[in-house]
């Protein structure tokens, strides 16, 4: 009897090791290194959001400018140019289309005020 106590307190506390090593495991993140590809992706994000950063001050400086606006709508489109064929470049091609049409729709804005005046 008291060698069958012995041998379940073994393997109950063999058991709550395990238990706990497979709990802490589930819970601490994965240290992975990004294959080429995720530090690509990473790279190209990053370079948007300092891209939108820059462009946000740009715009507050020519935002009542038809002729600053129309320069910034040209960078963008020569910056989707150069992206064309990069298929990784989707989140930025996508920002640059959304400035366009909010720079676009500044344009109209600006150009009805000037004609009311």
């Amino acid at each position: 009897m008291k060698k069958f106590a012995i041998a379940l307190a073994v393997v109950a506390v063999c058991a709550i090791v395990f238990m706990f090593n497979v709990l802490r495991a589930t819970q601490q993140p994965v240290a992975a290194e990004p294959d080429p590809l995720q530090q690509g992706r990473q790279k190209l994000h990053a370079q948007l959001v300092a891209s939108e950063q820059r462009e946000a001050e740009i715009e507050k400086q020519d935002w009542n400018s038809i002729t600053l606006l129309r320069d910034l709508i040209s960078a963008h489109q020569e910056r989707m140019g150069k992206l064309a064929g990069n298929s990784q470049a989707g989140e930025i091609v996508a920002h640059d289309r959304d400035a366009i049409a909010r720079l676009e729709k500044r344009i109209q804005d600006l150009a009805q005020q000037e004609s009311h005046k």
